[in-house]
């Protein structure tokens, strides 16, 4: 367990922005070598380009996608590998483990922002087994698969914060 704490640049360094929520990481810690095999939460400074969630866009200038039904995270390896997709039949990926069915990920998946740790974001793109599926989502106050996850209040305060014009990062570190 830890914390998330917001933070704005200002002129001479950096102001934070409201309290410290506490938030729950994977339940093998942290690790400086995210994998499929582990559930532990990537150490690094991350971007933060765009929110996802079963509810409705709570008002976030980030890129948001309401989910449905056919909605998927891809974790097995391949063309799609650690990228959503939307497919409700007849998918070019398993509709089942490892993939995420992200509509169904509840209360998770409420509201998710991804965390751009080996997505086509992140500056080494995307690494095969290299660990996918890594989010800021809902806490259930238990520990992730290596995600990091605060409570529904909190996130909804920080997406309707972030915005695209400020670059948004996230640090994960001890």
């Amino acid at each position: 367990m830890g914390v998330v704490q917001a933070w704005r640049k200002v002129a001479g360094g950096w102001q934070r922005v409201g309290p410290a929520v506490h938030a729950w990481f994977g339940s093998d810690g942290l690790t400086r070598q995210a994998s499929e095999s582990r559930s532990a939460t990537p150490i690094g400074s991350f971007t933060l380009t765009r929110a996802f969630g079963r509810l409705t866009d709570p008002g976030t200038a980030l890129p948001y996608t309401r989910t449905t039904p056919a909605d998927w995270w891809i974790s097995e390896p391949g063309r799609w590998y650690n990228t959503r997709q939307r497919c409700s039949a007849d998918c070019p990926f398993t509709q089942g483990d490892p993939n995420e069915h992200l509509y169904y990920t509840v209360p998770f998946y409420r509201y998710a922002v991804v965390i751009d740790y080996n997505t086509r974001n992140s500056p080494t793109g995307v690494v095969q087994g290299a660990g996918s599926a890594f989010f800021l989502h809902v806490t259930v106050g238990a520990p992730t698969q290596g995600c990091i996850s605060i409570a529904q209040p909190q996130l909804v305060r920080l997406l309707r914060w972030l915005s695209p014009a400020r670059h948004p990062r996230i640090l994960i570190g001890t």
